[in-house]
């Protein structure tokens, strides 16, 4: 386990001239991605050429927009927050599944193996567990998810007005989170939607932001204020390019240049874990804290990703870095 606040080798933040001397502090570890240099750029782009990627990328559209305007009509005549009929539940869940499992595909992660098999059929048939808790490495985790899964997702509140996310989002009735508001707002609500019987199970990631897929960043508590028992799933990414699964935000590569490396490649592959159901303690279910640190360490037992304490402000901070030290690249390039 990696402390976040580990002293950072004498180097002060506000001294960082380089991308590599960012990169060497712990603290960031989980935001450093493989550098992409200018072959593997050239072999990218080739890539994307040679495997169709425009028409695949044209076609995820098109998925993305029949699941969006299915979604719109399954929704007429029902209220914000309360259970759908089961008809309709069920409707739902055949059609996102299949929409969302056909985008992965054509997003080139042809293979998903799936790990646990079996707790995954007794979940879907029982459905005890009402909150699904996930580690976050990417807006495409919510595609993986859904393909295998229908539930509403707990998201930041920009994520509502993404174009298709927020929308889909909105019908699978997920909850939107104000980060300025006070935390006991966040632990009601999500209490209050776990106690709803006939509502989609809700989808959270603790971690309140994206990695690299290498490490499991610090649990927020707000998914264990319930004291109700959770699903963890663990999903691991193959990919060829490193930037193929990212959040276009945690990186300092274009925004065209990972949406463009999604379709690089003809075969990614994913593997998704579905681990037994954990049941709080009596003691677990009076401390969040301590409930969310036991979930934690299942996951790093199951999944054997390191954890680093680094948490969602630290996602920014290293941002804010890169742009500074992007800005300085910038200049002495336009001298």
């Amino acid at each position: 386990m990696i402390s976040s606040k580990t002293k950072e080798k004498e180097l002060q933040l506000d001294e960082i001239k380089t991308i590599e001397e960012l990169n060497s502090i712990p603290k960031f570890k989980p935001w450093v991605i493989d550098n992409l240099t200018k072959k593997r750029l050239f072999l990218m782009i080739l890539s994307f050429i040679l495997t169709l990627g425009p028409i695949r990328f044209i076609i995820v559209i098109l998925l993305h927009l029949i699941c969006l305007i299915f979604m719109q009509i399954m929704v007429i005549g029902t209220k914000p927050q309360k259970p759908y009929s089961n008809f309709r539940k069920r409707l739902i869940e055949i059609v996102t599944q299949f929409l969302c499992r056909l985008a992965c595909f054509f997003y080139g992660y042809v293979h998903i193996k799936f790990v646990g098999e079996k707790n995954y059929k007794n979940w879907k048939k029982n459905r005890n567990e009402r909150i699904i808790i996930s580690n976050h490495s990417s807006l495409l985790d919510m595609e993986v998810i859904l393909s295998f899964i229908t539930g509403g997702f707990v998201a930041k509140e920009s994520v509502r007005h993404m174009p298709f996310i927020g929308n889909i989002n909105k019908c699978l009735q997920g909850l939107f989170i104000d980060r300025t508001k006070k935390n006991s707002w966040v632990f009601e609500e999500i209490k209050k939607r776990g106690e709803i019987p006939g509502l989609f199970p809700l989808v959270i990631f603790p971690e309140g932001t994206t990695s690299n897929n290498k490490c499991l960043l610090s649990f927020k508590v707000g998914a264990f204020s319930a004291g109700m028992p959770v699903q963890p799933i663990i999903i691991k990414y193959k990919a060829c390019f490193p930037l193929s699964f990212l959040d276009l935000t945690d990186t300092y590569y274009h925004p065209l240049v990972v949406c463009m490396s999604q379709f690089c490649n003809l075969y990614n592959s994913i593997e998704m874990t579905f681990m037994d159901p954990i049941v709080p303690n009596s003691e677990e279910k009076k401390n969040p804290k301590l409930y969310s640190q036991s979930v934690q360490k299942k996951m790093n037992e199951v999944s054997q990703l390191p954890i680093i304490n680094s948490r969602f402000r630290d996602s920014l901070e290293y941002r804010e870095i890169i742009k500074k030290i992007q800005k300085q690249k910038n200049c002495k390039k336009n001298k």
